[in-house]
């Protein structure tokens, strides 16, 4: 027997088990209802922060190591102090599904001894799908935020002031 003599039978199992899924689209108003949430975010309820710790993914590459140039020819990223590359963040259970990310490239800032470059974040509105109305066929959706990185500066070290040792009880020390 010949394995073309197979093909029409797996083609209809697959066809027989597929008629069988429940298929959920995304709901008729769900572009309206992704824009009235995208609007109370820039109305200004969700603020820019800096993230105050986080690490690298091992290796940084050779850009850490030049100082910035600031030739007239010179691209942003080569005059950058924190140099970043954008990526694309893909969720299926999430609309939007693709969210461009920037990816820090360097812990400490080029060019300068004691700045360190931190990645600026942004909470953006989204909304997850939750489950699947198998009566109705469409997807329960709710609203949402996430932490998505928007770009990378540069920023020196916190400092504060020493406490006298004298204001501190004897079993703890402030660093």
């Amino acid at each position: 027997m010949s394995f073309l003599n197979h093909v029409p039978i797996i083609n209809l199992r697959l066809t027989k088990y597929s008629s069988l899924r429940v298929f959920c689209p995304s709901f008729e108003r769900q572009k309206d209802e992704l824009a009235t949430w995208m609007q109370i975010s820039i109305s200004g309820q969700f603020e820019d922060t800096a993230l105050e710790e986080w690490s690298t993914n091992g290796k940084e590459p050779e850009i850490c190591e030049k100082s910035p140039r600031a030739e007239g020819s010179s691209s942003i990223m080569e005059r950058a102090l924190c140099p970043w590359e954008s990526r694309v963040n893909y969720q299926e259970s999430r609309e939007p599904k693709l969210i461009a990310e920037s990816v820090c490239l360097c812990r400490k800032s080029r060019g300068s001894t004691g700045a360190f470059c931190m990645p600026i974040v942004r909470k953006v509105p989204i909304l997850r799908s939750v489950s699947c109305d198998k009566s109705t066929g469409y997807w329960t959706y709710i609203r949402s935020t996430e932490m998505i990185t928007v770009g990378c500066h540069s920023v020196l070290p916190r400092t504060q002031r020493a406490a006298r040792l004298a204001n501190l009880s004897s079993d703890r020390v402030a660093v």
